[in-house]
């Protein structure tokens, strides 16, 4: 087949696509197949009577292929593959794949000749996938509004004529507009706006939960209230579609805009419902994402202000997961402690650990959910009054497979206890000195009584009974009195 064009020829368009032929340096077409029209959209005549046409609708980026093929003039008879971009006749990018050869033929003039087939719907494929990847991969560390603007100038990528947003949806209105090439105005004029019909693309939308395609924004009565505004920014046409959460609600549209009237390729629609379905997964999980943190902050929140942590114990592993909380109150590093059940038992005050530890054998062997007393003692020394409770966790099949349990820093409240026993022991202790201050007095006025009834009159000097009555009744007197307001200042501070 080497050196016969005819054989060439005709084995290039059993391929498919569209055959053409050239001069050695591209610069003119002799012959162009008419299914090239398809293609970029100009005609047989633009190919073949307009010198270095192939080369001025050659993407900028690709421009190196044009030395590539004028060095096929080394390799004649051989057959080639390139795979570049090109510019169609609306300004959209096509890629496109040629199988070429050099031909060379003793009565005519060498030339190239080869066939064209466009991948545009391949390369889009590939690179919307790229996209995605980076996406998810960029979910991990990066703000919600970093990622959106990248996936939306991807996309613009994908179809460079076509600009991009998305607008959440709070409460009925549109907010939170994010774009990477529509005018920063127009985006800020969107805000807060009130969803409905007839509300442009977006807020109609929204608002009838379906997809939207004005092809003319000036002529289509849904945008009757932002014509002027749309129009005023260059833009003529827009399609929206609702991001709708897996409860029904619309979280938010994407739009895709066009500054000349335009309806959507099959292409174009398939892109749009695929990145509508990546922007439900992205919106939907950094929705639950964020009240999960909130729950969590709230939950360690109340965890420090009442003392309480919580842990969980992969037995298989002996790795036990302890909370922020329950390190503060162990006293403890979490950068400096792993966690361990031995590493537990350890932390124990030593007249504990026997009876804890029986008890968390007795949960596992029992599968009996428990509460118990502890004290823990930290690391300066300080002893901690712990009341717990522990869990255990198993498979269907009865396979044990952990322990989860939380501690309630019980200190404080052990504390007061202590003090008030301690108070009311320190009042006992003045009962029972106050009642034998008492009954020295009392002894003797009771004696005093207990003569006069046993003595004469006329033995008595009525004087002095009556002074050693009055001394010992004053003195009994004093000491009720001191206990009566003792007694009155109940919190002790006088004790």
């Amino acid at each position: 087949m080497k050196n016969n064009s005819e054989q060439l020829l005709s084995f290039l368009k059993s391929m498919g696509g569209i055959v053409w032929e050239a001069d050695s340096m591209m610069r003119l077409f002799n012959f162009i197949g008419d299914p090239n029209q398809h293609i970029l959209g100009f005609p047989q005549e633009t190919w073949t009577d307009t010198p270095g046409f192939w080369e001025s609708r050659i993407h900028p980026d690709d421009i190196g292929v044009v030395s590539e093929y004028r060095n096929l003039n080394d390799s004649p008879g051989k057959i080639h593959s390139f795979e570049y971009r090109m510019i169609s006749a609306d300004d959209n990018i096509k890629w496109v794949k040629d199988t070429v050869s050099f031909i060379t033929e003793r009565d005519v003039q060498p030339f190239l000749c080869g066939i064209r087939t466009e991948t545009t719907a391949f390369r889009r494929l590939i690179a919307l996938e790229q996209l995605e990847k980076n996406v998810f991969r960029l979910n991990m560390n990066n703000s919600l509004h970093e990622l959106l603007l990248c996936y939306l100038a991807g996309l613009e990528e994908l179809f460079p004529m076509m600009q991009c947003s998305i607008l959440k949806i709070k409460n009925g209105r549109l907010h939170d507009g994010i774009s990477p090439s529509l005018p920063g105005a127009y985006m800020a004029s969107l805000e807060n706006v009130q969803i409905g019909e007839n509300v442009g693309s977006c807020g109609t939308a929204a608002a009838l939960k379906r997809q939207i395609i004005v092809t003319d924004i000036s002529t289509d009565f849904k945008w009757i209230g932002y014509r002027e505004l749309a129009l005023m920014h260059g833009l003529m046409a827009c399609w929206s579609n609702p991001v709708i959460g897996t409860e029904g609600e619309v979280i938010a549209t994407l739009a895709m805009y066009y500054r000349q009237p335009k309806s959507p390729t099959e292409d174009e629609l398939r892109v749009m419902e695929r990145a509508t379905a990546l922007l439900q997964v992205i919106l939907e999980n950094r929705q639950n994402t964020e009240i999960i943190i909130e729950k969590n902050l709230l939950m360690l929140q109340s965890q420090e202000l009442a003392h309480f942590g919580n842990w969980n114990w992969d037995i298989e592993h002996n790795i036990v997961t302890w909370s922020p909380a329950l390190y503060a109150i162990y006293g403890l590093n979490p950068n400096e402690f792993k966690a361990t059940f031995e590493g537990y038992l350890e932390l124990l005050h030593p007249d504990d650990r026997t009876r804890v530890k029986e008890i968390i054998e007795n949960v596992l062997s029992t599968g009996e959910d428990t509460d118990f007393e502890e004290r823990i003692v930290r690391p300066d020394g300080e002893v901690r009054y712990l009341r717990s409770w522990a869990k255990r966790k198993s498979d269907p099949n009865g396979e044990i497979l952990g322990m989860i349990g939380a501690c309630l820093d019980n200190t404080e409240k052990v504390s007061r206890i202590m003090a008030i026993e301690e108070q009311n022991q320190q009042f006992r202790e003045i009962a029972w000195l106050q009642s034998h201050i008492i009954r020295a007095p009392l002894a003797r006025i009771m004696g005093l009584i207990d003569l006069i009834k046993n003595t004469s009159v006329e033995e008595l000097s009525q004087s002095k009974l009556l002074d050693y009555l009055l001394t010992s009744a004053n003195e009994l007197d004093d000491q009720i009195r001191i206990i009566t307001q003792k007694t009155e200042l109940k919190d002790g501070t006088e004790i």
